[in-house]
């Protein structure tokens, strides 16, 4: 009964997403930017917590560790050129109150701001474990395979390091039901590379 909530709307709709963005990422150019020694572009480390209000509450903190990578190098690119040069992010979030986990995966487009400051957009998939329906693990989220999408404002303490605060939502976009979101805010810091 359980691998049936894979082959719902959602699940189909996010998987295909996900692939589009690689798709497209596959056939970009390499720009006049020098290639990171590294193939990771950056690892972030986020304590968050749940910002549900009453069923889609969830109790404790949720541990979130991300990396991402920069094959097209995003960094330097504008308008555009920058949204067809995303960066990729593989993260998890990880309930330490027996709550909904997830793992998430997808592109993302890191912008300059004023000064030191920076806005961080993301859009892909999740795979969670909570309960399809309301009552169990985390607010009933109608399928195990969900959209996500964060946004993550920060500031460079210097070359290497940064801090983010970050919301985060989950949820199968109406595809199926019940629809109650997994939605949580952060603090984070990062390591550039």
């Amino acid at each position: 009964m359980k691998m049936k909530a894979f082959s719902t709307p959602a699940a189909v709709a996010a998987v295909l997403m996900v692939s589009a963005t690689s798709a497209l990422a596959a056939d970009a150019d390499t720009p006049p930017t020098a290639a990171h020694e590294s193939i990771f572009d950056e690892a972030r480390f986020e304590i968050a917590a749940s910002l549900g209000a009453k069923s889609d509450f969830e109790s404790g903190v949720f541990i979130i560790p991300s990396l991402f990578f920069d094959p097209l190098h995003s960094e330097g690119r504008e308008g555009f050129d920058k949204f067809f040069h995303p960066r990729f992010f593989l993260s998890a979030s990880i309930s330490t109150d027996d709550e909904a986990s997830q793992l998430m995966a997808g592109a993302s487009w890191k912008f300059s701001l004023i000064d030191r400051t920076f806005a961080d957009i993301g859009f892909g998939g999740a795979l969670t474990n909570g309960d399809l329906d309301e009552g169990g693990r985390g607010p009933g989220v109608g399928s195990h395979l969900l959209f996500h999408e964060y946004l993550a404002l920060g500031v460079d303490l210097d070359e290497n390091w940064s801090l983010t605060a970050t919301v985060r939502h989950s949820s199968n976009a109406d595809l199926a039901k019940p629809n109650s979101g997994l939605t949580y805010g952060g603090l984070g810091i990062s390591r550039n590379f």
